[in-house]
């Protein structure tokens, strides 16, 4: 199996839907579910429905014979990647597991030491070449380490004195009442990137044919836009393609997902009450996408959130690609919920 990181680099604003009232709530990432979903829909219309189905979908209902696991599309800043923060805190004191509840993201290198078990420095460090290193950036939602400084630079923002990966907006907009005429403002949330800087996201190949045809139909929704407001322009991209690397220690004995997960049985929920586990519940939920479809919502179904650490070691296959159609849909409606693992060291 072979890993590949893809880089979207953002030619107008990005809106990822959350929930919140109307549309001015936004993320600024996109799940691995909503990834998929709109390379499936890509899929469709470059290669047609049957193959969609036969060559894609039900794959992944035979094990062993999955094409790709996909990571959720986290932020980037020139060559440094930043990941989910890990939902259980370090072991190094319990003054440090404060602190990291304001955290949003790692930048790789700290990843890394969490990874491994070692300490990760949150207080500024002190240089007598550079001055004042923080580690805590963009607000103290992202923890970077000393070596990543310097790499960073080139995306501060000296008015508030600190780095700036991306911005979120909130954007008024009116509707008109077809009846009435009358207007209405409401509100819309949207993420805008500073050049250089986007979203990357990870896939392993398990099946190395499919490369090809991900990477059309990932060209292909760049044109058409990720995310919402697509007809307004919104969510267009183009990716490159770049290696990816990540030191995993050896003797891990936990794993933390970069993607929402979806148990696939009971052995595989009683993982999350396990000594050592940590993790959040997310709703999932939206309207299906494909034209036979498209006035109804698909079923819910609560997902454990990108970041949640299980105390088990890391393996693959680990989730389901799950049915949630509604009773009257004209044909099945899938969510991907694999978990994309990477080996944790907890003492």
């Amino acid at each position: 199996m072979s890993r590949v990181a893809y880089y979207l680099h953002f030619c107008t604003p990005l809106h990822i839907g959350e929930r919140g009232i109307g549309q001015e709530e936004t993320r600024e990432f996109a799940p691995a579910d909503t990834l998929f979903s709109a390379l499936c829909t890509m899929w469709r219309m470059l290669y047609g429905v049957d193959s969609l189905l036969s060559d894609l979908l039900e794959r992944y209902q035979s094990a062993g014979r999955e094409p790709f696991w996909l990571t959720s599309a986290f932020p980037f800043a020139g060559a440094v990647r930043f990941y989910p923060k890990p939902l259980r805190p370090p072991q190094d004191s319990q003054e440090k597991a404060k602190r990291w509840k304001s955290i949003r993201w790692l930048s790789e290198g700290a990843l890394e030491r969490y990874l491994r078990g070692e300490p990760l420095t949150l207080e500024p460090s002190f240089d007598t070449r550079f001055g004042e290193r923080r580690m805590l950036l963009q607000e103290g939602a992202v923890l970077i380490t000393p070596e990543e400084y310097n790499a960073l630079q080139p995306f501060w923002d000296y008015e508030r004195d600190d780095l700036c990966v991306y911005r979120d907006a909130i954007v008024p907009r009116v509707t008109l009442d077809r009846i009435t005429n009358a207007s209405q403002i409401w509100q819309f949330g949207e993420v805008h990137f500073t050049q250089g800087c986007g979203l990357w996201f990870g896939v392993e190949y398990a099946d190395g044919s499919f490369q090809e045809r991900l990477e059309a139909c990932l060209r292909a929704l760049g044109d058409s836009g990720l995310g919402g407001e697509r007809g307004a322009g919104r969510g267009l991209f183009t990716f490159e393609r770049r290696d990816w690397r990540i030191a995993e220690p050896s003797d891990a004995n936990a794993m933390l997902t970069l993607a929402p997960w979806l148990p696939a049985d009971d052995q595989q929920r009683d993982w999350l009450r396990a000594d050592g586990s940590a993790y959040e519940l997310v709703l999932k939920r939206g309207w299906i996408g494909s034209p036979e479809a498209r006035n109804l919502r698909r079923k819910e179904v609560w997902m454990v959130a990108e970041g949640a650490v299980l105390a088990h070691p890391p393996e693959f296959r680990l989730g389901q690609l799950a049915n949630l159609a509604p009773d009257i849909a004209p044909h099945p409606v899938y969510r991907y919920g694999y978990a994309f693992p990477l080996g944790v060291k907890r003492s």
